[in-house]
């Protein structure tokens, strides 16, 4: 039985992994490293800054300056108070799901409060958010959604959680919870749905309308 409704941040209920994409390849190429958004999108998506400019640094086997990280941050702010929305159609389906609602991200807590108001939608979490600052290893390690179910006081059977990225939808698999893949985000790229049907996913919903038929069926 389903007791606790998780969605994670950047790309379900903010449409905000496209902008990541931008800012990382503008600090980039300030840098004279030029890679495609496609290439970003396969490599990083779902992935801490930290965890984006680690795995950069190993695919272009190219080391990034020690202010990356803070120039990213900085521009990052700038990009999401300017032009940040939501997914179109979440306030549909939080207003519509009568479940206790959480939030479960990668992102720092300041960014994920930051986004949530944002687009007026804190309410509905009930001060119930998580980020990956509270454990010790981020996505695709199963440890803040662990820390969410305790916290919550449910079981991990007990969770349903909404993810994008491979990594999110893997942490939450690895807890123990049931996951349905939502690719309604700008940042999406054809074979992803695959892959999250792959990973073992119950269920991949492409828009608002389909997420919310797929969450009312619990």
């Amino acid at each position: 039985m389903i007791k606790q409704l998780i969605f994670d941040c950047d790309g379900v209920l903010v449409d905000s992994e496209i902008l990541a994409a931008q800012v990382m390849l503008e600090i980039l190429s300030k840098y004279g490293i030029d890679i495609s958004l496609d290439f970003y999108l396969h490599n990083c998506t779902g992935k801490t800054f930290s965890g984006s400019k680690t795995e950069l640094s190993k695919k272009l086997n190219t080391p990034l300056p020690n202010s990356f990280l803070e120039e990213v941050t900085i521009a990052m702010d700038i990009k999401i108070k300017n032009e940040l929305k939501p997914i179109s159609g979440i306030h549909n389906v939080l207003e519509n799901t009568d479940l206790p609602k959480a939030v479960v991200s990668n992102s720092d807590m300041y960014q994920i409060e930051h986004a949530i108001d944002h687009i007026n939608i804190t309410d509905h979490f009930n001060g119930h958010i998580f980020s990956s600052q509270m454990v010790e290893k981020p996505k695709p390690d199963p440890d803040v959604y662990l820390f969410a179910a305790k916290e919550l006081a449910v079981h991990p059977k007990e969770c349903l959680v909404v993810e994008d990225s491979i990594s999110g939808a893997t942490a939450a698999l690895k807890a123990g919870m049931n996951v349905i893949g939502f690719v309604a985000g700008s940042h999406i790229i054809d074979g992803h749905e695959q892959k999250l049907i792959n990973l073992g996913v119950s269920a991949v919903a492409k828009n608002a309308e389909e997420l919310l038929s797929k969450l009312l069926q619990y």
